[in-house]
């Protein structure tokens, strides 16, 4: 069961409204990125952001990609030969860090500007083949149903037979994880372990496996 409370991200301050992400200034370097002094990405991710890259583009044509970070998984879509690669961001300042991305990418990039839940309606049902999700809890109130939240939408984007992979932030499926992909209307999922090495002082995830979930639209 989830303990909001004993959560080591509790010892920092969370914004109060989610508006207010978007102007939030960043500090970047090789190691991590912040906003508003919150570890959104690590480098040590780095292996696994690798193995959600190649479970999202399994089947080729076009992917969604939701959060931007250090373009870790951003760099490793690029590899394979896709239709389109989609990214939305919500942080201005990272956004127009990925625009110096799209300019040397591979693939036909499309960047959007704004939180997924103002930008994936726009899309079309059945409009992609593979999605990676891999936002940051911008509020407290998100720290443990952000993934959650988009399991539904997710569902609808994604075409009969195409994948979804996200941040897990688990080991193992549980019930409660369980419960929401099944209400999603997913049926056919399965997790693989992935070798990190995160820092002892990393605030959000501290075991040295993380599960790349790998869930399938029927």
């Amino acid at each position: 069961m989830f303990d909001k409370e004993s959560h080591p991200l509790t010892k920092l301050d969370f914004i109060k409204e989610r508006k207010h992400w978007k102007k939030e200034n960043i500090f970047i370097d090789d190691f991590k990125l912040e906003i508003a002094g919150h570890p959104v990405m690590e480098r040590w991710e780095e292996p696994y952001m690798k193995r959600l890259a190649e479970i999202a583009t399994m089947n080729g044509g076009k992917v969604l990609e939701v959060g931007f970070g250090l373009g870790i998984s951003a760099s490793y879509i690029q590899q394979s030969p896709l239709e389109e690669h989609h990214i939305i961001e919500a942080n201005d300042q990272v956004f127009e860090r990925m625009k110096c991305f799209a300019k040397s990418a591979k693939c036909r990039t499309i960047l959007h500007s704004g939180f997924w839940e103002d930008i994936s309606s726009k899309f079309d049902d059945k409009f992609f083949d593979g999605i990676l999700f891999d936002t940051y809890p911008i509020t407290l109130e998100e720290l443990h149903t952000a993934r959650f939240s988009f399991f539904s939408e997710a569902h609808r984007l994604l075409k009969s037979g195409g994948v979804f992979t996200h941040y897990s932030g688990e080991l193992d499926f549980t019930d409660e994880y369980t419960q929401y992909l099944h209400k999603a209307g997913f049926s056919k999922f399965s997790g693989e372990l992935v070798s990190v090495n995160p820092p002892n002082d990393c605030l959000y995830w501290r075991s040295n496996q993380i599960m790349a979930p790998i869930i399938i639209k029927p």
